[in-house]
């Protein structure tokens, strides 16, 4: 599919969404989610996952040195969803229909911080788990010290001052220079071993850290006009518009991938085909 083809496709889906009747705010409200997952998606990323991670983290720090310019008591809608998060992870997904309804979460700036830090914890925790369970057969322990981004604790809507900011981003750039450290001696072997019961490799699993961190961090700065959700999808579709001409504008770069928000590696057909199929899903009902 060249650049031409992309675009027409892109905007019939966008006028048969637009146009949708029946069960409309929801549809325009999964379409959004799943635009901005593709424009995050079509962002290109350094294909060695440690380069990825270092520069996602500088990226990421610029957002998050922005965060006591945030109301630390308005909540942030995100716009993933819960049905679109089951889309994209399921191993043998259901299609996104709008008879699910929608159910998301919101973000603040200790959310945001909170988020950054504990999955990057975590998944600095799996590297050795997945290590043991490889090398010796341990098979890992979950580890339940943190909240998802479903929860939003009563912490997460206090005031933030530029001294709490100062030492949650000394913690932050910690746990990043942890992770970073820990997977720079990663083998090929280690980064693709595939776990018995067919989770992820830990090199999808450092490629969805570096987008994670991004998106967390992002939150605030990059949300979407609140209030209408016509105008919410409106906007999306500019953003997935403009990613998609400078993905291809960039053409063939073998050191470049697309990586999905959990680690998927993909050609940029293979986005904006996943896009236009949810939409489909979407008005099929």
């Amino acid at each position: 599919m060249n650049i031409t083809d992309s675009r027409a496709a892109l905007e019939a889906s966008r006028r048969r969404v637009l146009a949708a009747v029946g069960e409309a705010e929801t549809i325009l409200t999964q379409a959004t989610g799943a635009r901005m997952v593709a424009a995050w998606t079509l962002a290109p990323a350094l294909r060695d996952p440690v380069r990825h991670l270092e520069a996602a983290h500088a990226r990421a720090r610029a957002h998050l040195g922005r965060l006591t310019a945030h109301d630390p008591t308005r909540e942030i809608p995100s716009v993933m969803t819960n049905e679109l998060y089951s889309r994209l992870t399921d191993s043998r997904p259901a299609p996104l229909t709008p008879s699910a309804g929608v159910h998301r979460y919101t973000y603040t700036p200790r959310k945001a911080l909170r988020r950054v830090l504990d999955h990057t914890l975590d998944h600095l925790n799996q590297i050795d788990q997945w290590l043991a369970w490889r090398n010796d057969g341990v098979v890992p322990t979950p580890t339940d010290g943190w909240v998802p981004s479903t929860v939003t604790l009563p912490d997460d809507r206090l005031p933030l001052s530029q001294a709490d900011l100062d030492g949650w981003l000394w913690r932050v750039d910690q746990a990043a220079r942890l992770l970073v450290q820990r997977a720079v001696g990663l083998s090929e072997a280690e980064l693709d071993w595939l776990p018995p019961d067919e989770g992820w490799p830990l090199r999808r699993v450092l490629h969805h850290v570096a987008r994670s961190e991004l998106l967390y961090a992002a939150s605030l700065d990059d949300a979407l006009p609140e209030g209408n959700p016509r105008r919410q999808y409106e906007e999306a579709c500019r953003r997935l518009d403009a990613a998609v001409d400078v993905a291809f504008a960039r053409g063939e770069d073998t050191s470049m991938v697309y990586a999905g928000l959990y680690g998927v590696l993909r050609r940029s057909e293979g986005v904006i085909g996943d896009l236009l199929t949810m939409e489909q899903e979407l008005l099929a009902g």
